[in-house]
């Protein structure tokens, strides 16, 4: 803190100087910074991450329904997408008359098998399990049926960071409906998310 030297017949004003008032504001800046957890963004993009694959699930499940035509999704767990193709003739293959689209998840998010175990129980392999998983083109997935129902079950697991157990998020497709429901780990369980 500064002091003016008081001239005759006026008094000392203490004050600070905006040297001293930036420095204050950069150490308070940085404290803030530091005091919100970074791990309640990386939560949210997680969710961001789920949300936009159910997303694209259910408008190919719709697809199916209104084109009356199967579509086809695969996962591409090397590059975090998700490949859509419209199967217009529902021969259940890749031809070059078929719409194929592909949708990368969030910036940062992957599908990556979940350390704490499958939402149903039991050790998870892989991070994209089902019953009777599709290879079309050498990506697995599942098949929209015209009734909208799917053609197996399918469990699909996205996090933004390995390892950090809270960030996961699964999606359970269900097979007679082509349901699908989104589940986060809790700490303790899966916990079915109202989103």
């Amino acid at each position: 803190m500064r002091f003016r030297v008081a001239r005759q017949g006026q008094q000392e004003r203490p004050g600070f100087s905006l040297i001293e008032m930036m420095i204050v504001m950069t150490l308070l800046a940085i404290l803030a910074t530091m005091a919100i957890p970074k791990s309640r963004t990386s939560r949210y993009r997680a969710d961001a991450a789920a949300l936009l694959a159910r997303t694209l699930l259910q408008q190919a499940q719709r697809n199916a329904i209104t084109r009356q035509s199967n579509v086809i999704i695969s996962i591409d767990t090397t590059y975090s997408r998700i490949r859509i193709v419209e199967d217009n003739n529902s021969n259940d293959t890749l031809d070059v008359t078929d719409r194929v689209s592909f949708r990368r998840l969030e910036e940062g998010a992957r599908f990556a098998t979940p350390p704490m175990g499958r939402v149903g129980g039991g050790a998870a392999t892989a991070p994209i399990l089902g019953s009777a998983l599709r290879t079309v083109s050498g990506l697995p997935g599942v098949i929209f049926r015209r009734d909208g129902s799917a053609s197996t079950d399918l469990e699909l697991y996205v996090t933004m960071r390995l390892g950090v157990a809270d960030e996961y998020r699964a999606l359970l497709v269900a097979p007679a409906t082509g349901r699908v429901d989104i589940y986060k780990w809790t700490g303790t369980t899966w916990a079915r998310s109202t989103q």
